[in-house]
């Protein structure tokens, strides 16, 4: 049992500025957690030589864009939710607590869900659609990694052995994840959303 004197952190601490990397609880939101993993997706993908051995990246790189993607679904839901509000709805479903209580209890990992949801908050405020071929790559994500682990652990994956671009899809899957980084800037002119 590991308690908060001795810890990985503590038995790794930093001493000199060119190794550092901080953790800080306090600061770490949706938001730069999201961005932290997009980020980890885009190196896995500059660390891309075209040799064997990088078929070894594949599972991790679609995971990390699967949790960027899977928080940026929800923090936007979570935004609309209370854009929705502020406009005046009264549905019990868009209170903060029940907005949580789905996302974490109902939908969980379920980003077929998370995705409908979006899209169903998007078409209530009267937003601009989600652009095909961005919906469709969240769509064909979603049906590849049924459940949610698919990739975590080997041999869950729904799909057969395949020969995959891997430009294209590194491409089509930072295109979706910006997409939705911008849903709200788009809905509120730039201003965010308004939590007072």
């Amino acid at each position: 049992m590991t308690n908060s004197h001795n810890s990985l952190f503590t038995q790794h601490r930093a001493t000199d500025q060119r190794t550092l990397i901080q953790y800080n609880e306090h600061l770490m939101n949706s938001h730069l957690v999201m961005t932290g993993y997009a980020d980890a997706a885009r190196r896995l993908r500059n660390s891309y030589k075209a040799e064997p051995w990088d078929d070894v990246i594949l599972l991790p790189f679609l995971f990390v864009w699967r949790q960027a993607i899977e928080l940026a679904l929800k923090v936007n839901i979570r935004d609309l939710a209370e854009m929705r509000r502020q406009n005046g709805e009264v549905d019990p479903a868009l209170q903060r607590s029940a907005v949580k209580r789905r996302l974490r209890f109902k939908v969980g990992h379920d980003l077929t869900a998370l995705i409908e949801e979006q899209q169903s908050h998007i078409s209530a405020l009267g937003l601009e659609e989600t652009p095909k071929p961005v919906l469709e790559t969240l769509r064909l994500l979603a049906a590849l990694d049924n459940g949610g682990t698919g990739f975590r652990y080997a041999g869950v994956l729904c799909a057969p052995s395949a020969d995959i671009n891997f430009e294209t899809i590194a491409i089509a899957l930072d295109n979706a994840f910006r997409l939705l980084e911008v849903v709200i800037d788009a809905a509120t002119h730039g201003q965010g959303v308004d939590w007072s």
